[in-house]
């Protein structure tokens, strides 16, 4: 009788260790899984840098408008101006295959610049800890960044050619960016030349127009 209690003992005391090896095993098979499963998408990627999808009628309104006034026929390849104009469904498309897709970094400003709810420049710096530079004109009694705006200009000609800006003709509400890249600038055409990009439609970092306007008229956050 004392053996039969002696062997029942041993045979549960086995069987808890083999729901807890069961268990180990099980738990390790879901956090594997978990990782596993790692959102890795495009529009995990957007969330990620702190865009927003586009998906309000008025996005893709905007989006549509900005497409058509691109240099290329096609920005986006294979997606022509033509077509997005007639129709943005052509474009909205694209975004959701993309979207739902696997991350790419050879398309990733692409997927940025065309399937993001759209922003101004302004609007953007603070995800990179940066503000704007004061653009009203006056003195540094006025103007706090004035010492800012005398060192930028003086190191406007040495610049590489990539970072050069362009006269802002019109006036406000009406503007509109020259044609030719300036070789030198003075003060007040660097802080229109500002004004007027800040209000412009952010696409990605790498952009030509957020490179220059980094460089030119912006400072980093006081922390």
């Amino acid at each position: 009788m004392r053996g039969n209690v002696v062997m029942n003992s041993l045979l549960f005391k086995g069987s808890l260790v083999g729901v807890a090896t069961t268990g180990a095993t099980a738990t390790g098979a879901y956090l594997a899984g978990a990782f596993d499963k790692e959102d890795k998408s495009f529009r995990s990627y957007l969330n990620k840098i702190g865009r927003e999808v586009a998906s309000a009628p008025e996005d893709w309104s905007k989006l549509q408008s900005l497409y058509d006034k691109e240099s290329s026929e096609s920005p986006i390849p294979n997606v022509s101006k033509t077509i997005v104009k007639s129709d943005v469904g052509n474009m909205t498309k694209w975004c959701k295959g993309k979207l739902d897709s696997d991350y790419d970094e050879s398309i990733k400003n692409l997927v940025e610049a065309w399937c993001s709810k759209p922003v101004s420049v302004g609007e953007r710096l603070s995800h990179f800890n940066l503000i704007a530079l004061n653009v009203s004109e006056g003195s540094s009694s006025t103007n706090s960044d004035d010492g800012l705006w005398d060192s930028r200009v003086s190191s406007y000609g040495s610049a590489n050619a990539s970072l050069r800006v362009r006269d802002i003709n019109g006036s406000s509400g009406q503007e509109s960016e020259g044609n030719s890249d300036l070789s030198t600038i003075d003060k007040s055409k660097l802080k229109k030349w500002c004004g007027w990009a800040n209000k412009q439609t952010y696409q990605f970092e790498e952009s030509s127009l957020f490179r220059k306007y980094k460089n030119w008229c912006s400072k980093e956050k006081a922390s």
